[in-house]
């Protein structure tokens, strides 16, 4: 029997080639789509689900409840790790880590790598599997990646040889204690090779020192222990050990926390590191995961409508056929089953058309999209996913197939006979499905406009530098930055191209070594509380970078090493003169009423040295002191010839720097690197709004064939009683024209209230005009409008004799 469903499915879905391949292909893409989105955020959720103990580790972090606002720091100081576990019941063990760039010499070869200090209990806490020798970390050993160990040994075994390390300007000697398998695609802590926290080079100072802020922390909590525990406790921790810095906030009229706190210790579990705005180790951000599992959500809904609509329709068009099956005997569970068994034929079909489609497309969808990460299509036969795609499978198959057969069943059999049955007098089930496609339609066209027009603003907006013409140059740690700078001026110095060198703390947006940095310092001045990004620059920084100077004068080579010297900016100067100071230039002034004595040189016009994601805030600059070593060089060049002017920079860069990476790109590449989120945003609406309407359009066409076919006799009828072809066509159109208005009318606020929420997030942002979702449904109907009109124009200039002749 079920042979013989097979058969006569098989048989229909041929007889109706055109309506099966349309549904087949549209199934088909959304599927790929579909799982292609859902394989991103499966492995973006994913993050550090490896470690055997994820469920009791937590990453400290610290808050910072100033009366106007908060902040939050994940870096934590060298003394605070073993007082929490001294003083904080409840921390069964702890680990620090401190990040390191650093060059590992073997024999001739050298590279820079990715080194961690870290605690020896390291590897006791996270699951970090040992390939080759011990996993033990003594104070002269060394454990390295496989990566590292197949660059720098080949085929040699690694273990006891001894390899040279460099961070800074010390080489250091460690012998290899093992080799650890490489860090998985989906960890937040990634290394090459693993040292003891106690080597590094500032260790000695800052080991006591607790305002450097300079290491990551991790604690596992005995089983039992709440993290609400710890946080609670952390109140009394940070009151007792930051004493100062807890007078002057309340002093400032800082807010307090749920416990009443001012400074608060927090806990990031370690399946949330990866998306925790607390976390110097964030990577991601949900929304996007969630923009994500939307538009996979709609393509699938679509298609499923489309399959649906058109497996009604085929049904109907059947109806003699069941009605002839109901006369001999057939019960309604048999009708349900043969009209399943073609929906699952169909669904099946498709299904292992948009897996092979999921397959080859997968490496080009990596690359596009998300370049840094690494998908296996291997996920899909994790359970969550074959238990989505079974659930899926039965539910359409059961709801295009039974809801026909269960409607069939129940209409007279003369009627069924006669084959005058339908989905309903006006089809309010098939319009609904059609209205609910283009809603979606209409919403992903809306966000693709916002979206583009968000980022074009981002790309156009004057940030108040120079970002076209400067080049960015890191400065690798083991480095001395203050004698690269010299050197690399005096290499330029003849250059005719090369207008102006100088060199920051900090960089623009986010270059080719993938660091951002920022340092904000809080101080007291006439007893209220002053905050302000503190920047360390070279001499030219204000020329180099084209700031405007309002006021005052930039630091002066004439007047040596202004070392208490400071440039603000204007919104600085609007801070300083809210506590009465009319007049920055000139004005000196101690931090918390001690120490050294500033003086402000001048100030220069507001800029964005932070994304436009966030305002402008109070900024102070500081000529760089011999103990602040420049992490970029910045050089400005004559317009025209870029690329020539960076091949000289390169040329003059490795003969000042032999050995050392150039990793140097322009600032306008630096500073849309920021908008990396906003980029793969607006590729994903567009590709989900592309999508989404073509799969529309495939359903609204094989719709519209199906509609048009059942009223060929009326068609036929309307043009002998003198109905131009026009008319007809037009007639046909309008029907399925007013549910797209329809959808453009409930899409509209809905749009418009969504992507108002994103914009949101923006300090600086566009204004969502009207004539965006005039635009939209516009092109809603514009597309619908075509889509339909191959099929009513065809209709319209069939010869009637042929009309009124068909069956």
């Amino acid at each position: 029997m079920f042979r013989n469903y097979l058969k006569i499915a098989w048989r229909n879905i041929w007889k109706a080639k055109q309506v099966s391949a349309v549904n087949i292909a549209g199934l088909a893409v959304a599927i790929a789509a579909a799982l292609l989105l859902c394989i991103t955020v499966y492995r973006e959720f994913s993050f550090n689900d490896f470690h055997e103990k994820k469920d009791a580790l937590y990453q400290v972090y610290r808050e910072e409840f100033h009366a106007d606002r908060t902040e939050s720091h994940s870096n934590m100081s060298y003394p605070m790790g073993p007082a929490m576990k001294a003083e904080l019941p409840g921390i069964k063990e702890l680990v620090r880590l401190a990040n390191g760039s650093a060059v590992m010499k073997v024999g001739e070869t050298s590279q820079s790598i990715g080194l961690r200090y870290v605690d020896s209990s390291f590897l006791s806490l996270f699951t970090f599997p040992v390939a080759a020798g011990s996993g033990t970390l003594n104070m002269n050993t060394a454990l390295i990646s496989e990566k590292m160990a197949g660059i720098f040994f080949k085929d040699a075994d690694p273990v006891g040889k001894t390899v040279l390390l460099r961070s800074r300007s010390e080489w250091k000697s460690y012998i290899v204690g093992g080799v650890m398998k490489d860090a998985p695609d989906n960890s937040s802590i990634r290394f090459d090779a693993l040292v003891r926290l106690e080597t590094h080079p500032g260790y000695l100072a800052d080991r006591e020192e607790w305002g450097n802020f300079s290491l990551e922390t991790f604690v596992q909590l005995n089983p039992g222990v709440h993290p609400e525990d710890i946080e609670r406790r952390g109140m009394a921790f940070m009151g007792k050990h930051y004493e100062e810095d807890v007078q002057r906030m309340k002093v400032a009229g800082a807010r307090k926390d749920k416990f009443g706190g001012v400074l608060h210790l927090g806990l990031i579990p370690l399946g949330e590191i990866h998306f925790s705005q607390h976390s110097n180790l964030q990577n991601a951000k949900k929304p996007i995961l969630y923009m994500l599992l939307f538009i996979a959500g709609f393509l699938l809904f679509i298609a499923s409508i489309n399959f649906l609509n058109l497996t009604l329709a085929r049904a109907f068009t059947r109806a003699k056929e069941v009605g002839m099956r109901k006369t001999l005997g057939a019960a309604t569970g048999q009708l349900v089953l043969q009209l399943c068994g073609e929906a699952l034929v169909l669904f099946l079909i498709s299904l292992a058309l948009g897996l092979a489609i999921t397959y080859f497309v997968l490496p080009y969808y990596s690359a596009l999209f998300f370049s840094e990460a690494k998908y296996a299509f291997g996920i899909l036969l994790k359970p969550k996913f074959l238990a989505g795609i079974f659930a899926a499978l039965l539910l359409i198959s059961l709801l295009a197939g039974g809801y026909p057969a269960w409607a069939l069943s129940r209409t007279h059999i003369l009627l069924v006979l006669k084959g005058r049955v339908s989905a309903g007098k006006t089809n309010y089930f098939r319009n609904s499905l059609i209205v609910t496609q283009f809603v979606f339609s209409c919403l992903l066209i809306c966000g693709t406009i916002v979206a583009w027009q968000q980022m074009s603003y981002l790309h156009n907006r004057p940030l108040g530098f120079n970002t076209h013409e400067v080049v960015s140059i890191p400065v690798s740690k083991d480095v001395n930055g203050h004698q690269l700078l010299a050197r690399l001026r005096t290499e330029l110095a003849g250059q005719p191209d090369i207008l102006s060198v100088t060199a920051s703390g900090n960089n623009f947006g986010r270059g080719k070594d993938g660091a951002q940095s920022t340092s904000i310092i809080n101080f007291q001045l006439f007893d209220k509380d002053v905050n302000s990004h503190w920047q360390s620059v070279d001499f030219d920084y204000v020329k180099t970078m084209d700031l405007q100077l309002v006021a005052g004068k930039d630091f002066d080579r004439s007047m040596g090493l202004d070392s208490l010297g400071l440039v603000i900016n204007e919104k600085m100067a609007k801070q300083l003169a809210s506590l009465g100071v009319k007049d920055p230039v000139g004005y000196r002034f101690r931090m918390d009423g001690e120490g050294p004595e500033y003086h402000i040189n001048g100030v220069v016009k507001d800029y964005n040295f932070k994304s436009l994601h966030e305002e402008i805030a109070p900024l102070t600059m500081y000529l760089n002191r011999p103990e602040d070593l420049p992490a970029y060089i910045f050089v400005k060049t004559k317009p025209g010839n870029l690329p020539a002017s960076m091949e000289k920079i390169e040329a003059a860069y490795k003969k000042v720097s032999p050995g050392q990476l150039f990793l140097a790109s322009f600032v306008n590449e630096n500073t849309e690197r920021q908008y990396k989120f906003e980029a793969t945003l607006m590729k994903i609406f567009v590709s989900g709004a592309v999508l989404t309407i073509i799969i529309s359009c495939m359903g609204l066409f094989a719709i519209a064939m199906l509609a048009i076919g059942r009223r060929t006799k009326e068609i036929g009828i309307r043009k002998v009683l003198g109905a131009s072809a026009a008319g007809i066509a037009g007639l046909i159109a309008v029907d399925f024209l007013k549910l797209v208005l329809i959808a453009i009318l409930i899409a509209t606020p809905v749009a418009w209230y969504v992507m108002a929420e994103w914009l949101k997030g923006y300090a600086y942002r566009i204004d969502i005009s009207w004539w965006i979702f005039a635009l939209a449904g516009l092109l809603a109907v514009l597309i619908a409008a075509a889509t339909v009109s191959f099929q009513s124009i065809r209709a319209a200039l069939m010869n009637p004799v042929k009309s009124l002749r068909s069956e």
